[in-house]
């Protein structure tokens, strides 16, 4: 057995991934942005939002098959060639209604990218070394949403050129792929079940990725506007995203490690409850400095593991094609609460003013709270 190629396999996709995360982390607060400026309110930017995630549910019933067939690493670079190209047409046409449907589509890119790319790094990761592994990937993608905002802070929000570098930034995380397109793994086999069996499956993994995902979607289209309503400056704001991408790199290797020495079930309840705890103390220091520095820092760090530990609970319950079919539906459930959280954050601050998302990232949080507490019942019991 070649030893090189889960290595070699591993840098490539987590590469790609990292310079996809990075737009990610530009892209919605830059849209955000671009669509404030024009006078669109809240509620509807969340909406647009959400259009984006909508598209899972066109691509998830054709995932698993095409990883099967052509593999994750065709599949990421065809994504990758649409997302370029999307990100060059929204300038042209900044109008609400022209960016749903491009918004779609760039959806459509972007959970074929995230599902063909998290299948293969768990397909590629030994079990014994899963949480640690898992945990560098994490730091890398985290290390491509830091720079996102950073970008956005260099470049504004105004005009082609935040466009233009986004495109061109894409474009970038093809090259790695291009060195394994030769021999790079499918995933073959037929899965054991219908997608949606997958969520009875693995509950508490699949419930914390959901809150993780509508907690993304509303902290990257809402952090930015929440931190100008409370009187920072709009480069202060997006540095608050930069610091909670920073916190998620510097607690993931613990976590990881941790992930790999004590109960996973366990581990997953104690950051939920930490989550909460967070959510329900933004409001106090999100304008106050430093210590909303400090604050963003942990945050960011506990929201990492809301990512960090469904994934390697995913690796190892599922192989082969039901873990691609398991990454799949990974990639709706991230999708569902990424269509959800934006719009319940622009209700929340119409409704309760700027610190409405930080009362709506709590309620959702707390509504979470049962699945792990009862998972790791469950297994202490058996």
């Amino acid at each position: 057995m070649n030893t090189t190629r889960p290595r070699r396999d591993m840098i490539v996709v987590t590469t790609s991934l990292s310079v996809a995360a990075l737009i990610h982390g530009l892209s919605m607060p830059l849209l955000s942005l671009v669509l404030d400026h024009h006078g669109i309110d809240s509620w509807l930017i969340g909406i647009n939002t959400a259009v984006q995630y909508l598209s899972v549910f066109v691509v998830a019933p054709f995932a698993p098959r095409l990883m099967g067939t052509i593999g994750p690493a065709w599949m990421m670079l065809w994504a990758i060639v649409g997302m370029a190209s999307l990100l060059l047409l929204f300038p042209l046409f900044i109008n609400i209604y022209a960016w749903f449907p491009l918004r779609f589509l760039l959806g459509m890119c972007g959970a074929t990218l995230w599902i063909s790319g998290e299948a293969w790094v768990n397909h590629t990761t030994a079990e014994h070394v899963r949480g640690r592994i898992i945990a560098l990937y994490t730091m890398v993608t985290a290390g491509g949403f830091a720079l996102g905002p950073l970008i956005v802070a260099v470049t504004g929000s105004v005009g082609w050129t935040p466009f233009i570098v986004s495109s061109g930034i894409i474009a970038l995380a093809a090259v790695p792929l291009l060195w394994v397109l030769g021999d790079a793994p499918v995933l073959t086999g037929r899965p054991s079940g219908r997608l949606v069996t997958y969520v009875g499956l693995a509950p508490a993994a699949m419930s914390v990725y959901l809150v993780f995902a509508m907690l993304d979607g509303i902290l990257l289209t809402f952090l930015p506007l929440y931190g100008i309503e409370v009187g920072l400056t709009e480069a202060t704001a997006l540095s608050l995203m930069t610091l909670m991408a920073i916190g998620t790199i510097v607690f993931q290797w613990p976590i990881g490690w941790l992930a790999d020495h004590m109960n996973r079930m366990a581990l997953l309840l104690y950051s939920v409850v930490l989550m909460f705890g967070l959510a329900c103390g933004l409001p106090f220091v999100i304008a106050h400095t430093p210590w909303n520095a400090v604050y963003a820092l942990l945050f960011g760090g506990v929201f990492g593991v809301l990512y960090t530990v469904p994934m390697v609970l995913l690796g190892q319950r599922f192989k082969g094609a039901d873990l691609a079919a398991a990454a799949t539906v990974f990639g709706v459930v991230f999708s569902v609460g990424s269509t959800i959280g934006p719009p319940l954050g622009g209700i929340g601050m119409e409704y309760f003013g700027p610190h409405g998302i930080s009362v709506v990232m709590a309620i959702v949080v707390m509504l979470v709270l049962p699945w792990p507490f009862f998972a790791y019942v469950r297994r202490r019991l058996a």
